[in-house]
């Protein structure tokens, strides 16, 4: 019993490894005893699955929450109203172009462009195609509720979204219904659990700011977005796989990588910024090319630049990056030196 007892406090250590030094520290040998206790009682000399999920999941929770508590209140709501734009931004577009378009009706929706057809049921849902319009709408009414001061009430919607998004494919899967990839879903699940970390609208200049730039970024992107369209077919925006230049994927992959590139530099610390900073804008080349379609190169293609120009674009960014990335240094190194002198 001796050796199972010790085999088994080194997996609940290692499993322990989720939680942040500081806590592991003031309280992973109290916990550890509780487990061994439970073990004990229950004449096990191993650990469940149950036991091990929810060590790992309470503990990068709680390094979340660490990270969370390190970054002022005003960066939280600045990666709150990033989240928002994005999140209704995403569910505009997806229910015009997925749900609720011509191209999308039940009835004309029986083929993808590559001809192969669809193996899933229609789910009756009045004017739209599948079930994941309930998670578009609730993200759309949560956007209204930040612009009404509504908070509560903002962050129930966007809650039930963050909730029921990804259990929307799987239930499909399941079941045999028509049903948007598992990518988008987690997508907009993250994106409208980030939105809760702050409060994107927090005085009456913010909330007309967030309507201002939501209202941009939908009529920017899904002007993009249908002019990458194919006219005239039945198109099914959630297929990957089909012959559309942009798609639900794409869409949702852009609105990601540009979440996480302003978090990165909203969380970040003085010493790091620089850092972020340039790696924000060497991710620019992928953004353009998930929004675009590849739309960017047909237009340099045709504009009659040098081949290298057209064919090697991207490095700009690259050395705009790095001098970015120096600009920011000098001037943290110049704030740093005012405050000594001070």
């Amino acid at each position: 019993m001796n050796g199972g007892a010790s085999k088994l406090e080194a997996t609940y250590t290692r499993a322990l490894g989720a939680y942040p030094r500081r806590w592991r520290r003031e309280q992973g040998e109290e916990l550890i005893g509780v487990l061994l206790y439970v073990a004990r009682s229950e004449h096990r000399t191993k650990a469940t699955p149950a036991e091990l999920l929810n060590l790992v999941g309470n503990g990068l929770a709680t390094r979340g929450l660490e990270l969370l508590g390190s970054v002022g209140r005003r960066r939280r709501n600045g990666i709150a109203f990033t989240a928002t734009v994005l999140a209704t931004y995403l569910a505009l577009a997806l229910t015009l172009l997925g749900e609720w378009g011509p191209w999308v009706r039940p009835g004309t929706l029986r083929w993808r462009p590559t001809g192969e057809g669809f193996g899933e049921a229609f789910l009756a849902a009045g004017p739209f195609t599948t079930a994941a319009a309930a998670v578009y709408l609730a993200l759309l009414a949560g956007f209204v509720a930040a612009l009404a001061n509504r908070h509560s009430l903002r962050r129930t919607l966007h809650l039930s979204a963050a909730v029921a998004a990804p259990l929307i494919p799987l239930s499909g899967a399941v079941a045999g219904i028509l049903a948007p990839p598992l990518t988008p879903m987690l997508v907009l699940s993250g994106l409208a659990l980030l939105a809760l970390i702050g409060n994107p609208a927090a005085s009456a200049s913010r909330r007309v700011l967030l309507g201002a730039v939501t209202a941009g970024v939908s009529l920017a992107g899904l002007w993009l977005a249908v002019s990458r369209l194919s006219g005239g077919a039945a198109l099914f925006f959630y297929d990957a796989a089909s012959v559309l230049a942009v798609d639900a994927r794409s869409l949702t992959l852009a609105a990601a990588a540009l979440m996480l590139a302003v978090g990165m530099v909203l969380v970040s610390g003085s010493r790091m910024i620089p850092w972020t900073t340039g790696l924000a804008v060497a991710s620019t080349p992928l953004l353009v090319r998930l929004w675009s379609g590849g739309s960017l190169e047909t237009w340099l293609a045709a504009s009659g630049l040098p081949g290298p120009v057209t064919a090697h674009w991207e490095w700009a960014f690259l050395g705009l990056a790095l001098a970015t990335a120096a600009l920011a240094a000098a001037d943290r190194q110049l704030r740093f030196r005012r405050l000594r002198t001070a």
